[in-house]
């Protein structure tokens, strides 16, 4: 990860409540721990920091980690193909589905959402654990 990029999202998330760019930062180590060659895709918006996980070899994102004003939410970007028989994810498009985090970002360590991660990536026929793991800024606010 260049230090620029990675000085850059840390900015980004700091614009967020101690409470949200605490519950980001727990999401994105427990993520990184666990898919460790992803390129982080970093969409920053004006109400929102959207930070795709990608597989190396192309750039579209199998999951992505959105920081809202007042919570963070785990989206699962193909969320329509993937089996959820107790219906925890929510969402009603025709495409993605998402979970709330909670504080420590917890969710990511349910047994249940690490199942539906591996079936998500099972669905996109990507790999998230080789590859440079680097930042990719995909756009910038002018400040």
């Amino acid at each position: 990860m260049g230090a620029a990029e990675k000085a850059y999202l840390e900015n980004a998330i700091d614009r967020f409540s101690p409470q949200v760019a605490a519950t980001a930062r727990a999401g994105l180590n427990k993520l990184r721990a666990r898919f460790p060659g992803a390129r982080l895709m970093v969409y920053d918006r004006r109400q929102s920091l959207p930070i795709g996980f990608a597989p190396a070899d192309r750039g579209s994102a199998v999951f992505s980690l959105v920081l809202y004003p007042r919570w963070v939410r785990f989206f699962f970007l193909e969320g329509i193909a993937v089996d959820d028989p107790e219906g925890r994810l929510e969402g009603n498009g025709t495409q993605v589905r998402s979970i709330r985090m909670d504080d420590r970002a917890a969710i990511l360590d349910d047994p249940y959402i690490r199942r539906l991660m591996a079936q998500a990536l099972k669905i996109a026929g990507a790999n998230l654990k080789t590859g440079s793991g680097g930042v990719v800024l995909k756009s910038k606010l002018i400040r």
